[in-house]
């Protein structure tokens, strides 16, 4: 599976990895990306499974980072990753085609579990 990790905190980063190859989830490709445009780019280029995908960043947000993504790549599952998870948030990314929203600092359970449904 082809997983790609959108978020300006280079941390996040290092813990999804961490968190999933823990957990034994270990047949993923990664590709990282650092804001919105070039996750746009990324994922066009990478062409994912899978995007974790954060909704506050510089450049564009994950909101219109969302569209640019389901635009280029019909099919492909993105999750939503905020600690500014607000109940408008949610419901526009679901209705642009987001598959789920997970709320930061998120519980390795449930990213696992996400990630798993898409596997």
């Amino acid at each position: 599976m082809k997983l790609l990790v959108v978020d300006d905190a280079k941390l996040i980063h290092f813990l999804v990895k961490k968190i999933l190859t823990a957990n034994e989830i270990t047949d993923i490709e990664f590709q990282d990306a650092f804001d919105g445009v070039e996750a746009i780019a990324m994922a066009k280029e990478f062409e994912p499974d899978l995007v974790l995908l954060d909704v506050v960043m510089p450049n564009k947000d994950g909101i219109e980072a969302l569209r640019g993504i389901k635009e280029n790549n019909p099919n492909t599952s993105v999750i939503m990753v905020s600690s500014l998870g607000t109940e408008e948030k949610v419901a526009e990314a679901i209705s642009l085609g987001a598959t789920a929203f997970i709320q930061k600092p998120f519980d390795e359970d449930e990213l696992c579990n996400h990630v798993k449904k898409m596997m």
